[in-house]
Formats: C-alpha cells, structure tokens, sequence
C-alpha cells in the first residue's frame, strides 16, 4: 500500500514515534509502516517465526487529559503518540482503552495478536513546557488546595475551600478552574465541587512536590535509635510535630520496620534538643521537616501518643521520598483505596477517624 501524505509535523513525529517502539521491541521482532494519514498511520508487527498485527497510531503534538474525552473508543488496537504525556492524560488513555508512546521515554503497548506487552517510563514532567497562564497546580497553596480535595468529601464551593485554606477566593477559582481541566474534579462552571478523584489528585500532587526538596529538612542521629526518638518526642510534651514517611505508613499498613523518622516540626531545633539529637550533614535515622504550608497539621491523628500527619500527607510524602519509601505510599495508597471514605472527612470541618 502507498504510504499517504500527511502534515510534516505528524509525519515527524509518528517517525519518531514508530523509531521509538522498534526499539522497546523484543529481539527477533520488526516493524514497518504499513499506511498513512492525516491523523497518524498504522504499523504492522511480526515476530521471528511469521506471526503479524497491526497497530494504529494516532498522532497528537499535545493532549491535555480533558482532550482525552472526546477522543473515540478505538475498535482496534491503538497508541497515540506524542512529544509528552503526563501522568494524568497516560491514566485516562488507558482507562479509554488506548496504549501511548511519548518522545521521552513513557511507552504502554499492548497488542494481542502478536502476543506483545511493553511499559516503559519516561518523564513525568513536560521536559518543554509552554507557557501558561497563571495559576497552574503547583506551589505549596496549590498543593495544600489538591491535599483538601483528597482528604474531604464534597460537595464543597469556592468561598468554603477558600476559608479552609485560608487562600483568596479568587485564586482558589481559579485553581479549581486548572484543576477541572485535568478532569481531578466535576465541578459545572460557578457550581460547588461534586467528585473528587482522590488517589489521581495524590499522584498529580506527587509530579511537582517532593519531600525532601518542598521542605526545609535537618538530619540527625538520635543515639537510642528513631522508635525511642518518637517516645521521647511523644512524652516531650511540646506541640507544634507530626509524624509522616515510613513510620506513618507502617503504622497503617505494614511493608518492611521503618529505620527513618521524618518529623514535620515548627521548631526543629526546639525538637531536637529535648530528645537529644546530634546534627549530622548527612544521612542519620531522623529527619525534620519545616513544612511548606502548615496544611501538613490539618487532620492529623494520634495513636500510642505520637501525632501522625494525614493519610494522604503520609502517602505523597511517601511517593516522592528516597530508598523504598516510594513502595511503601503505594501500599498506602492500596489501604486507603481499600478504607475510603473511612479516613476522608464529612466535611471541611469534621476530622475523620483514622481505621
């Protein structure tokens, strides 16, 4: 079949696209063109032993979660390729029943005939962002606005957020506004808030917060070890702390004993001189944290005397931290998926009751 023409810039980037799926191909495996289009083209696989299939491939420059609506069910086996996608459009991509391929390395294709399955990870950021107008969802009253939507059951309008957060109401419309776009809420235009997409909202947090780097962190050793650090900060009698990381996790659910305390603290160096810790550059088995919005002492818990920050905090605190931290808020993400609405609130003023 004689190839069609098409737009250079669809020609480049299903080029670009074709080139990058041939090779995450297993070995003994090919590809060529087969058609295109205005829109993309089609590929055909064949393995070493003479099996073949085709795959369709749709070609977008950008797709923005909310253009992923009006995108048809496909009947066939489909990617849409692209120079990058987010987290959140690759998730309703697949939940459409689309597979992706991006130009910086994220890649799901599935195809049944030929057996073929290959995932891979790329940027979670656009590495060549354009410019948007201002608010766009990240910074520490955006992220304290995303961490609300999760923790809360709606519905909930502009002025009740507003105040909750203590934020303008303006700019906490506007926010809502961005927020929609990336379909994380339903919400019709001046109405309240009607559905919150919890556990998308955590991971979309997840993309511009880190723990580590959106709070001010000190290391420490406390000479007794970190489970004896949390008895003595709990019996210490000072305010103003939380508990998040491995400890706040394992708490909930268990993975592997925490070795690490990560402490939220107002006075950090208050803290450390009543449980006696030592500053080190480097690495230690307690970390505090001055948080980047006092948002992480909403809704916090306590058991055995020791005061846990948020579910949702523990688990984006988790997602974004070092070593196995990252496996451990995925595991918390599972319990929470598996309590919900248990540790969410009734409403903005209510503090649920952590199972």
């Amino acid at each position: 079949m004689t190839p069609k023409t098409n737009p250079t810039a669809t020609q480049r980037l299903f080029d670009a696209a074709t080139s990058s799926l041939d090779s995450l191909l297993p070995p003994g495996w090919s590809l060529k063109v087969v058609d295109r289009s205005i829109t993309g083209g089609v590929i055909q696989l064949s393995t070493s032993d003479g099996l073949t299939g085709k795959l369709a491939v749709l070609v977008r420059d950008r797709l923005a979660p909310r253009e992923t609506t009006v995108l048809p069910v496909p009947e066939e086996p489909t990617i849409v390729a692209a120079s990058w996608l987010s987290p959140r459009t690759r998730e309703l991509l697949v939940e459409t029943g689309y597979g992706y391929i991006d130009q910086t390395g994220n890649a799901r294709v599935t195809v049944s005939r030929p057996g073929l399955a290959v995932y891979s990870d790329g940027a979670r950021r656009d590495p060549s962002p354009k410019p948007v107008p201002e608010p766009n969802i990240r910074g520490p009253r955006a992220w304290a606005l995303l961490r609300t939507l999760a923790e809360v059951l709606p519905p909930y309008g502009v002025g009740e957020l507003a105040k909750a957060i203590d934020a303008d109401p303006g700019y906490v419309s506007r926010l809502l506004e961005a927020i929609s776009d990336e379909l994380l809420i339903t919400r019709k235009p001046r109405r309240p808030v009607e559905r919150v997409e919890w556990q998308p909202i955590l991971h979309q947090m997840a993309t511009s917060y880190s723990l580590l780097r959106s709070n001010e962190t000190s290391n420490w050793v406390a000479s007794a070890g970190s489970d004896q650090f949390l008895k003595d900060l709990a019996s210490s009698g000072t305010r103003g702390w939380a508990v998040t990381g491995s400890f706040g996790a394992a708490t909930l659910v268990s993975v592997a004993a925490p070795e690490i305390a990560v402490v939220y603290a107002d006075d950090p160096e208050l803290i450390a001189n009543l449980t006696k810790l030592h500053p080190v550059r480097t690495g230690g088995n307690v970390v505090t944290a001055r948080p980047y919005d006092q948002i992480v002492f909403r809704r916090t818990w306590n058991r055995d005397d020791i005061t846990y920050a948020s579910p949702a905090q523990i688990a984006v605190d988790c997602l974004t931290g070092p070593g196995r931290m990252p496996a451990e808020g995925n595991a918390l993400l599972e319990w929470m998926d598996a309590r919900a609405p248990s540790w969410q609130g009734a409403s903005l003023h209510q503090v649920a009751e952590v199972p």
